[in-house]
């Protein structure tokens, strides 16, 4: 049998990987079925995120901060610096620092008159005119700004205020007032005027989250320990010492190499009575009396407060019951919140899972309902979908493992689904604690126990391997240029964004907007796209060899995109730059279009990118991996590789997507142009080799028995001829081959099976399925000849006949959950419209029943014959139902179909008999 754990590489996806309900539309499966090494996979190219799937960027906000004289000192050691807010009272930025020494927070406030700021082109007195008494208005002065769309110097007027509302974020702002009206139209001359002021703050002041600073005199000081002369030259030499790399290597160098301390940090659960079984009480009105809050540090402090209420027994202690932890019993329900505000008030950095909807959201509204003194005791305030510290920062790992560049990338897709159960499972191999029945009837003791141990879990999330979840939020800051509230919070797109911003800052550029880029490049494509809803052409993909081949092996180009970026300087300013040498250089053409490249200026993007990606491939990814160095270096480098492998991985799929700020159509429709130039030309040049292709996607050709030769010949090649690292990625036992594009199931000599090209309808696929595709894989896998595949054949269709049989009840009926969908809800249920998909009205029938389905909860249930067509797992353990088996024989089919299709088996035929002859 096929077993069930994760590949040791961590490039290796689960079974999980194609039948989870919230997955991306392609993957690639392995099974494993021997104990043998199984080999490397290929990474995606990059992230592709729906506009709708993209959180906005984070609401401006005031922070009404209230600190003693002590803890803004005028001289401090080096201390990390966590974020950088604004303070409504003073009215000016402030810095949130953690001295490793004590373990505290401390403040510095800005001492420059920096002031909130945007630009205009209108010269200084029409903008005045424009703003007229706007009761913030400060000033203006004229600026010379370098335009790199036009590659020019531009004058514009810098308009600023006294407070970041006063430019953008309310009404009849100062942006709202730099408008030029027309007939039918509003056209803004408001240049970066929604960019938060906070960050506006650090990129002007180049201040880095993330890095150490100390306090002198008053000054803010970056303080990063001295990086090792021969280390930093060994680094300098390994990523470039051409002079444009000299300048990103000094600045980026500290962030890379400055190691994280272990930030003292809690982590915050709560429980709440409710009189309705599995109903979450509304956070917003807080109706019903907090029981219990679970307190668990990274230090020994492990506590459990109980709120006493009648009619609760104490109760045994359970399996596993923690020794460390201790109940603090409470009479009083406001003295036990208070006390809790206490604590949490105390630390750097506070940890919960869904504390932004949540936990520190019904903490802050159940508090004002009991009439607590908010500003004398509780120490969180609300902004827009989050709870924000007065003193700390407040992490929600819920919203940072949600992230799919986190998920996949950064984590290898450890998870499906983003509960605390799975996630904990997926990362950390153990899982939340039973209930012996409703929380809210629950004796102290075990409610003590739950609560506590998911406070627990959520800290251990960043905990394990090193800290390494803590260590990675504080490197993506230092690279984000984001504080560690934003960061968390913000996918990957505004990590990269913000990044881009910081570059224009450093360089005294006009950050462009939309509108700009679109004006002077242009916004219609030139290729035109194969995929629906495509706005230009992507990868290309070679017909498959349909057929059975063994000793394929597959090239694939390493990191196609991002190299392709930095190869060729595609930027959003250096694709159709105004140049006219430029222009008429054949040399420069993009192919397949009449754009073409600058070689007069570095792109930003491309130069960007291009050193992610050497310092990545050159340094810390071999480095991680370097026997000779200690154990503590290697890990630390391990950390940074998945840092940087985020970035990279996401680079094209967010500069290339519509909703990003810097998109630019031709530079988009050039990168894939050359990836499809690159994978043509690599089939040609193997073809004049005489090395049959059998198939080519995206970054990859597969190859029909190549000899060693022949394999170095074409990495050599791709090198010289595209600049592109051609990699030998695996050799198959056999690979088969669909007619169909990007499916295909590949085999191991070691037993791994890898699959391509289970389509994203059949991501919820019941546990039944599931385990009989696993069967039948491991029999695919044992395969060694074309022979072989008669024997095969009859395997299967004892493992087909056998489900069959179950689900007609000839032998022992599946369970509720072995016959589960699992889909989850994206929104509210009043939300959907008249036409509603099945698990919406398996969802409604759970809520009519009493349970409680808010937006992202994955909703299991079984086809029936009867009734709405559906019916809840929750609801089928305790009634008689009427399977619909055509559906689940359906389900089975349109799953093993896409398999055996690559190697000729006709699911229809399972159950008669076939030959093989016309496909070999």
């Amino acid at each position: 049998m096929a077993k069930g754990k994760r590949p040791k590489d961590d490039s290796q996806s689960s079974l999980e990987d194609f039948f989870s309900s919230s997955e991306p539309e392609e993957s690639d499966e392995q099974i494993e079925v021997s104990e043998e090494e199984n080999p490397k996979n290929t990474e995606p190219l990059g992230e592709e995120v729906d506009d709708e799937d993209v959180p906005d960027e984070a609401e401006e906000t005031v922070t009404e901060l209230r600190v003693g004289e002590r803890e803004v000192p005028n001289d401090l050691p080096p201390s990390y610096l966590l974020s950088v807010d604004y303070a409504g009272a003073q009215r000016k930025a402030f810095a949130r620092l953690y001295n490793p020494a004590d373990k505290r927070v401390y403040f510095w406030f800005d001492n420059t008159g920096h002031l909130p700021y945007c630009y205009t082109d209108f010269p200084v007195q029409v903008a005045e005119q424009k703003i007229g008494s706007h009761g913030g208005y400060v000033r203006s002065e004229s600026v010379e700004l370098t335009d790199l769309l036009r590659d020019e110097t531009v004058a514009m007027t810098k308009v600023m205020a006294s407070d970041p509302l006063s430019i953008g974020g309310s009404a009849g702002s100062i942006r709202d007032r730099l408008v030029e009206r027309t007939e039918g139209a509003t056209i803004s001359h408001a240049w970066e005027a929604a960019i938060r002021y906070r960050n506006c703050y650090s990129y002007d002041r180049n201040i880095v989250s993330g890095l150490p600073y100390k306090i002198k005199n008053g000054d803010l000081i970056l303080s990063y320990p001295e990086l090792d002369t021969k280390l930093f030259d060994d680094f300098k030499q390994a990523i470039g010492t051409e002079k444009s790399r000299q300048r990103i290597i000094s600045e980026y160098a500290p962030m890379l190499f400055t190691e994280v301390p272990d930030i003292r940090r809690i982590a915050v659960d709560i429980e709440v009575y409710t009189p309705v079984k599995n109903r979450v009480p509304d956070a917003r009105t807080a109706p019903y009396e907090v029981t219990a809050i679970g307190l668990s540090d990274n230090e020994s402090y492990q506590k459990c407060f109980l709120l006493k209420r009648a009619q609760i027994e104490e109760g045994p202690k359970g399996k596993d019951y923690p020794s460390e932890m201790e109940i603090v019993y409470f009479e009083d329900e406001k003295e036990m919140l208070v006390e809790a505000f206490k604590k949490i008030d105390a630390y750097p950095i506070v940890l919960t899972f869904v504390g932004d909807a949540f936990d520190l959201n019904y903490l802050y509204h159940r508090a004002e309902k009991l009439g607590i003194d908010m500003a004398k005791h509780c120490p969180i305030y609300l902004g827009r979908d989050v709870a924000l510290l007065q003193r700390g920062v407040h992490v929600d790992m819920y919203r940072f493992l949600k992230n799919p560049s986190i998920r996949l990338y950064a984590l290898s897709g450890a998870y499906e689904q983003f509960n605390l159960e799975s996630i904990v499972q997926g990362l950390l191999g153990v899982g939340k604690l039973g209930l012996s029945d409703e929380i809210s009837a629950l004796p102290y003791n075990e409610l003590a126990h739950y609560c506590w141990r998911d406070a627990n879990l959520t800290l251990r999330l960043t905990t394990f391997d090193n800290n390494l979840l803590l260590r990675l939020i504080v490197l993506l800051m230092r690279i984000s240029r984001l504080s560690m509230e934003d960061v968390t919070r913000l996918y990957i797109s505004s990590w990269i964004q913000s990044m881009f911003r910081q570059e224009h800052r450093s360089h005294g550029y006009l950050i462009p907007r939309r509108v700009d880029i679109d004006s002077v490049k242009s916004a219609e494509a030139q290729t035109e796209a194969v995929i629906k809803d495509k706005s230009f052409k992507g990868a290309i993909v070679i017909e498959p060899v349909a057929g059975v081949h063994f000793n394929a092996t597959v090239l694939d180009f390493a990191s196609l995109y991002p190299t392709i970026m930095k190869h060729h300087n595609i930027s959003y300013e250096t694709i159709d730059c105004p140049h006219e040498s430029c222009r008429t250089n054949p040399k420069n053409r993009v192919p397949e279009t009449d754009h073409w490249v600058c070689t007069e200026r570095r792109g930003m993007v491309s130069e960007t990118i291009g050193f992610f990606r050497d310092t990545r491939v050159r340094w810390f990814k071999p480095k991680s991996k370097d026997e000779a160095l200690d154990e503590a270096t290697r890990n630390w480098y391990g950390v940074v590789e998945k840092a940087l492998k985020v970035f990279l991985n996401a680079s094209y799929g967010v500069t290339g997507a519509q909703h990003f700020e810097l998109f630019c159509m031709p530079a988009a429709e050039s990168v894939t142009a050359y990836g499809r130039n690159a994978i043509i030309k690599a089939k040609e040049k193997a073809e004049s080799m005489g090395v049959r292709v059998l198939y080519g996607d995206t970054d990859s050709v597969f190859l029909d028995n190549p000899t060693d030769e022949q394999q170095k010949q074409l990495v050599r090649w791709s090198q010289e001829e595209l600049g592109i690292d051609l990699e030998v990625e695996k050799t198959f036992k056999y690979v088969a081959l669909s007619e169909r594009k990007k499916n295909y199931i590949g085999v191991y000599k070691s037993g791994w099976v890898e699959v391509k090209g289970l389509s994203g309808k059949k991501r919820n696929t019941p546990d039944f399925v599931q385990d009989a595709f696993r069967q039948m894989l491991e029999v695919l896998s044992k395969v060694d000849s074309v022979e072989g595949f008669e024997t095969a054949k009859g395997e299967i269709r004892e493992i087909v006949n056998s489900a069959i049989d179950r689900l007609e009840g000839k032998s022992e009926p599946y369970s509720p959950d072995e016959l589960a969908f699992r889909v989850q809800v994206t929104k509210r249920l009043s939300e959907y419209g008249m036409s509603k998909p099945q698990h919406v009205r398996a969802a409604e029938m759970l809520q009519n029943s009493g349970f409680d389905v808010p937006p992202g909860t994955i909703v299991e249930y079984i086809k029936t014959k009867d009734g709405d067509g559906v019916l809840p797992v929750e609801l089928a353990r305790d009634k008689s139902y009427w399977l619909d088996k055509d559906k689940y024989i359906d389900t089975l089919r349109s799953v093993f179909e896409q398999v055996l299709d690559s190697v000729g088996i006709d699911f229809q035929e399972l159950l008669g008999f076939t030959t093989l002859d016309q496909f070999f």
